[in-house]
């Protein structure tokens, strides 16, 4: 065996860390399809909310029965449970509790929004939310190349 074909073969070691790799990729591709469960909803709107130690502001360009997004450049931490106001124009705003669930960064590492799930809505809070996204057009779930 050659010089460059010694160095170009890959070993059993490095082929089954290939195919471990491979199989992560994949796990966690799954992971994402499943945690999208629900349709987004194109609205913009203003977010404030109230965490553990923070007061934060921040505004939205789409949410969901599951959620929604706050782009803000301090956002609570993960896990912490804040109550937020989802408000719409100058008249409507959903009160209502979520969990910080993942924060979305720059490529420099800074935080540029948070996801946070909804909790425990109340009956008229799941109504105003619906009504809400009702009057919204629905994100495209695929997009022209």
């Amino acid at each position: 065996m050659g010089a460059v074909e010694q160095f170009s073969a890959v070993s059993p070691a490095e082929a089954a860390e290939m195919r471990d790799a491979e199989a992560a990729e994949a796990a966690r591709i799954e992971e994402a399809i499943a945690f999208r469960r629900t349709t987004r909803h194109e609205l913009e709107v203003a977010v404030s909310g109230v965490g553990e130690d923070n007061f934060f502001m921040g505004f939205s360009e789409n949410l969901s029965d599951g959620g929604v997004f706050v782009a803000t450049m301090c956002p609570p931490e993960v896990g912490v449970t804040v109550d937020l106001a989802v408000t719409v124009g100058q008249d409507q705003s959903l009160f209502v509790r979520g969990e910080v669930r993942w924060h979305r960064t720059n490529d420099a590492g800074e935080p540029t929004g948070c996801g946070v799930q909804f909790h425990s809505m109340s009956p008229e809070q799941e109504r105003l939310l619906t009504s809400l996204m009702n009057r919204t057009e629905k994100e495209p779930l695929f997009y022209d190349a």
